[in-house]
């Protein structure tokens, strides 16, 4: 497997050490609690959860933040187009430009909420090495194409990426230099469209060669997972917080 997305995965902490199985059904459930939350005065919860969520994991905090860096990025366009377009009570002007009270309070509450499910999805994602979450998944009776859609693309994604890493070497060691006009254009979609054949091709050739071996679609796993009392225990902690958070949200 590709170790990049294990590189932490071998670390000691409660997150890591806690079964798979209860892990994926326990954080996903807190994900979807997070995602339900819509007023204002729950958001500073949400987060303390989150951060707490990944201290336990022990993950490096720089690594996280790292990842989180590129998502905020996506997000100031919308926080700036929200807060500028939604109507409402304007709160202060900048120069021409309203800022309204009701749009600020809307990307507070996108952006506070999509921070703390992504801390939780990557907590729960970097503390199990990845057989083993696709071991967990089908485990806990995930249908077994979506099982084998995950591995498979998870183990074809990187062959893909070293073949481009391939055609962009060939690709300069014949002069070309990126920039931004119509020839350039040109070769980058000649590029992808020659990934994309081959990417067909060699799907083609895969599929092919795994018949011939017997394969029929059903995903074999070996092993079994075995749980403690301190698995039950941190999923009912998991369980109190999203009883909380829930009842919280209901009755505002």
């Amino acid at each position: 497997m590709h170790i990049e997305l294990d590189r932490y995965a071998r670390l000691k902490s409660p997150i890591h050490s806690w079964d798979p199985r209860f892990k994926i059904i326990s954080l996903s459930a807190l994900i979807f609690a997070f995602s339900f939350t819509k007023q204002l005065t729950l958001l500073p919860f949400i987060f303390v959860i989150s951060i707490i969520v990944l201290l336990l994991s022990r993950l490096p905090l720089l690594y996280i933040f790292k990842r989180l860096k590129y998502i905020a990025l996506f997000m100031v366009p919308m926080v700036i187009l929200l807060s500028t377009t939604s109507g409402g009570k304007v709160l202060f002007s900048l120069k021409f430009i309203p800022v309204y009270a009701q749009g600020l309070s809307m990307s507070l509450l996108v952006v506070v909420r999509t921070f703390a499910i992504l801390i939780v999805f990557f907590v729960m994602l970097e503390t199990t090495p990845f057989n083993r979450t696709i071991k967990a998944l089908h485990a806990i009776k995930m249908p077994e194409k979506l099982v084998s859609i995950l591995f498979f693309t998870y183990r074809y994604i990187y062959v893909y990426l070293e073949e481009l890493r391939k055609m962009r070497i060939a690709l300069k060691l014949r002069g070309y230099k990126n920039a931004l006009n119509y020839h350039s254009l040109k070769t980058n979609g000649g590029l992808v469209a020659s990934l994309l054949l081959r990417s067909f091709e060699q799907a083609e050739r895969i599929c092919s060669a795994m018949t011939l071996r017997g394969y029929t679609g059903k995903f074999f796993i070996r092993g079994q997972f075995r749980s403690g009392w301190r698995d039950y225990v941190k999923e009912l902690a998991v369980a109190l917080v999203i009883i909380i958070l829930l009842k919280t949200t209901c009755s505002l």
